[in-house]
């Protein structure tokens, strides 16, 4: 049975890209939002990667979210590589 709370390859990373994408920001406006690299925020977006709780506070704040919904506790779906929201698997 699959963890429905668990957190796959890329997930924070797709749900960023989806929630940057829905603001109509760029990846250069959220990082200097979130005082963040252009390089490091393109990495996040892109790949599975650990993040430190200060940097996922300041993606949230600078997303206007929340750090739980950007990690997909509780959430619905999740977006798809083609930034779609879908069913959880």
């Amino acid at each position: 049975m699959q963890n429905e709370n668990a957190q796959g390859p890329g997930d924070l990373g797709r749900r960023v890209a989806a929630r940057r994408r829905e603001l109509g920001l760029t990846r250069a406006e959220l990082a200097a939002r979130s005082g963040m690299a252009v390089s490091y925020l393109a990495y996040l977006e892109q790949h599975a990667a650990n993040v430190g709780s200060g940097a996922l506070m300041r993606l949230a704040d600078a997303l206007g979210t929340t750090p739980t919904a950007l990690l997909g506790c509780g959430a619905a779906g999740l977006p798809s590589a083609a930034g779609t929201v879908g069913a959880p698997a």
